[in-house]
């Protein structure tokens, strides 16, 4: 067969294949077993729908999300329904509050355009449990914050629901802002140092970087379903929630918004499917399997006993396309 007649029939083979239904194999090794459901998660209060409202000492809370970048990996990786031979992109989100007294809010501070905080191998894009990160040129969020009008000097907080290159991986750029992350979060990474290896999000570099603030979560009053809320301003607007799992010190945000409350999970959850179907991601995803499993039954109580609760997961804004509040915008990269 001439070459170019083998390679047409190979290229016809491999478009052939992509169109057939996927056939059954062997159980992926990396699934995980669900835990029993936990049996001792904490009793909504039948009045903290109301309360949310009555403890509210704020005229206005709103929220504005923005996307960063791009994690390309297989369905499976981080979520049980999804197929390993789907191709899937993540998103990388920041989320902006505006609130009235403590001025602008950002939850994470998503990808940095310098490569080399991004903890990527060259061989990254071969093996199949990876993240591929990716970002178009002015996606990084100081760019998009500058093209709305916000300098970066005008941030007051930055809270990091945990510490990775998605997540951290900006947050030297916001010299005025007091940067929150968990007592338990910051020690678990500072365990996680190698001696005499520089790694740029490491606790050893960003301690004199940045204003941090360690937050100690653990002796704050219950909050609905969640063992902890520590009302971060004391104006009943920004709870700070525990929801370990993906990391040991991950912290989620609820934001009482003016029409109605909404839940940034941070680490607790990659994509929707993880707390609406309970679906978990593969072994290597996951910190702690029994805390991750709590988390997203957490989640789960928090949504069954507040209805109108929206949820973002840490990769997935789909709740965007799904919900439409004037209090929730999405702004695009120019």
């Amino acid at each position: 067969m001439r070459p170019a007649r083998l390679v047409a029939a190979l290229a016809f083979c491999v478009i052939a294949a992509g169109c057939l239904p996927e056939l059954p194999g062997p159980k992926n090794p990396e699934l995980v077993k669900p835990p029993p459901p936990p049996t001792d998660i904490r009793k909504t209060p039948h009045t903290f729908a109301l309360g949310l409202i009555t403890n509210r000492r704020v005229r206005t809370l709103s929220l504005e999300v923005f996307n960063t970048g791009r994690i390309r990996t297989r369905g499976e990786v981080v979520s049980a329904l999804k197929s390993y031979h789907a191709k899937v992109r993540l998103d990388i989100p920041v989320f902006l509050v505006r609130h009235p007294e403590q001025g602008i809010l950002l939850f994470g501070t998503g990808l940095s355009p310098d490569r080399a905080r991004w903890e990527q191998h060259a061989w990254d894009p071969l093996l199949p449990k990876s993240f591929v990160y990716g970002q178009k040129k002015g996606s990084d969020i100081v760019a998009q914050l500058a093209a709305a009008g916000i300098s970066s000097a005008t941030v007051r907080w930055v809270i990091l629901p945990f510490l990775s290159p998605e997540t951290a991986g900006m947050v030297d750029a916001f010299p005025e802002a007091a940067v929150a992350v968990s007592e338990r979060e910051w020690e678990w990474a500072r365990s996680r140092q190698k001696p005499g290896v520089e790694q740029p999000l490491s606790p050893e570099v960003l301690e004199g970087d940045i204003r941090l603030k360690l937050q100690d979560i653990s002796n704050a009053p219950g909050f609905g379903p969640f063992e902890n809320g520590l009302d971060l301003f004391a104006d009943g607007s920004v709870y700070l929630v525990g929801l370990p799992g993906r990391t040991p010190g991950n912290m989620g945000l609820w934001l009482n918004l003016d029409n109605g409350p909404v839940l940034l999970t941070g680490g607790a959850a990659y994509v929707i499917d993880n707390y609406l179907d309970l679906a978990l991601p593969i072994k290597e995803r996951i910190g702690d399997l029994e805390e991750f499993w709590r988390s997203l039954h957490i989640i789960q109580s928090a949504q069954r006993d507040v209805p109108q609760l929206i949820v973002f997961p840490g990769n997935d804004l789909t709740p965007l396309k799904l919900f439409k509040r004037a209090d929730i915008r999405k702004i695009s990269a120019r």
